[in-house]
């Protein structure tokens, strides 16, 4: 441009706009990407509600438009939770049978009417209580000190003597708070003893009013092969049962159609392991574990807990059942009640009460008894063996069993030995 020419005024309006249109695409194209985001942080928010709320109140949602009636809460059947394992290197590698309770007793036809579809209330039988008062130990606490270090080398030299076989054992003192382990935080499978922590917290969720024992559901006659159930076995489809019978019938019948329906009222396997992690969990029941069973084949998989973890869930069982009596009241009595004879008993003598669940995997060679003791001491004891046979297992428990009596019972004699 040559000196005192000025420039174009129509090619400077034109520039301006070129400008300012561009200035505006670009604002309009940050507002529409600014849109988006927060449209999708929106509907990702509104999910996760929508999550936590079918988590904290299951029985509600879809209440708005689902048809009810009376005492009717059906319950879709859950696929088991023990779920399946592979063994590897030095096993075949080859799918294992699920993890599901096995033991229960065979109802009598004389009790049983098949062809009544109607529910029948269940029948509380008389309240269990503890003791409300305990003997005072006789001896001093250097020498229970020292009796405690006899049970655990009896109970180490026990297991250490015994050859092709897998045992776990954890005591706990509920009134003193003295413990004792043995192996007691190897996984172990504890087949149907888990129904205690589940229906633990199942009665939780009543006391805080996301269900109901009064519930009625009815079978719709789904059977799941290699499972345990009475309910399987006897009863057509169409039969209700109030959710109290199903509580009783998964503690006392290892019934795993049962306890399936008590997990599904206790918003699934997450909401119950959410709970117990609170109590204890040093093996988390909902991931893999994995350890070398009693023939040293390497296992792998979940539906594992702990001697650890069972005992600690007796303890807070017990101190929740004295702080909340008439939550607790209906698990206690079906423990302290249980038709199957706990092999503690053999040690401890029938008078002397013995509150227990068992759980028995015959896939895997597994055998859990787990039961709070109301004994000259109120305890918490659990035993786990991998071994050839119930029978087996049932000496193996008793005779571990028998050395905790013995320690007990010197600490309230004037002369241990």
């Amino acid at each position: 441009m040559r000196r005192g020419q000025y420039p174009n005024p129509t090619f400077l309006n034109k520039a301006e706009g070129i400008r300012k249109k561009r200035h505006t695409k670009i604002v309009a194209a940050a507002a529409v990407l600014v849109f988006i985001v927060l449209f999708v942080l929106f509907i990702r928010a509104g999910a996760k509600l929508e999550r936590l709320y079918e988590q904290e109140y299951p029985d509600l949602v879809g209440a708005a438009t689902a048809v009810t009636t009376e005492h009717s809460d059906a319950v879709p059947v859950l696929e088991p939770v023990l779920t399946t394992e592979t063994t590897e290197q030095t096993v075949p590698t080859e799918t294992q049978e699920e993890l599901v309770p096995i033991i229960h007793t065979e109802p009598t036809a004389e009790t049983i009417d098949v062809t009544d579809l109607s529910a029948t209330p269940f029948e509380e039988p008389e309240p269990f209580y503890f003791r409300t008062s305990y003997p005072l130990q006789t001896i001093s606490h250097e020498q229970r000190d020292v009796l405690l270090d006899v049970l655990k080398q009896n109970v180490l030299d026990y297991i250490n003597n015994t050859v092709g076989e897998r045992i776990c054992f954890r005591y706990i003192n509920l009134d003193t708070g003295e413990t004792l382990g043995i192996n007691d935080l190897e996984p172990i499978v504890p087949a149907g003893a888990f129904a205690l922590p589940i229906e633990m917290t199942y009665w939780h969720r009543v006391d805080m009013g996301f269900s109901s024992p009064d519930y009625i559901i009815t079978y719709d006659g789904t059977q799941v092969p290699g499972h345990s159930s009475t309910i399987n076995e006897i009863y057509p489809p169409g039969k209700m049962f109030y959710l109290r019978t199903l509580a009783n019938l998964a503690i006392t019948d290892n019934d795993d159609y049962a306890l399936s329906v008590i997990l599904d009222r206790s918003n699934g396997i997450e909401t119950v392991w959410n709970y117990l992690s609170t109590i204890s969990g040093y093996v988390n029941f909902t991931e893999n574990a994995t350890y070398r069973d009693f023939q040293n084949s390497l296992m792998r998989g979940p539906g594992r807990t702990s001697c650890y973890d069972m005992a600690a869930y007796a303890e807070r069982l017990y101190y929740n059942y004295l702080s909340q009596p008439d939550v607790y009241q209906p698990l206690i009595n079906d423990l302290a009640y249980n038709p199957i004879r706990s092999p503690f008993s053999t040690s401890f003598g029938e008078d002397v009460p013995v509150l227990h669940v068992m759980g028995r995997n015959e896939t895997f060679n597994a055998y859990t008894e787990v039961a709070i003791i109301d004994a000259s001491e109120p305890i918490a004891l659990i035993v786990y063996c991998e071994c050839v046979s119930l029978d087996r297992a049932q000496m193996i428990q008793a005779d571990l069993s028998g050395y905790v009596a013995n320690f007990l019972n010197a600490c309230h004699t004037d002369n241990p030995s």
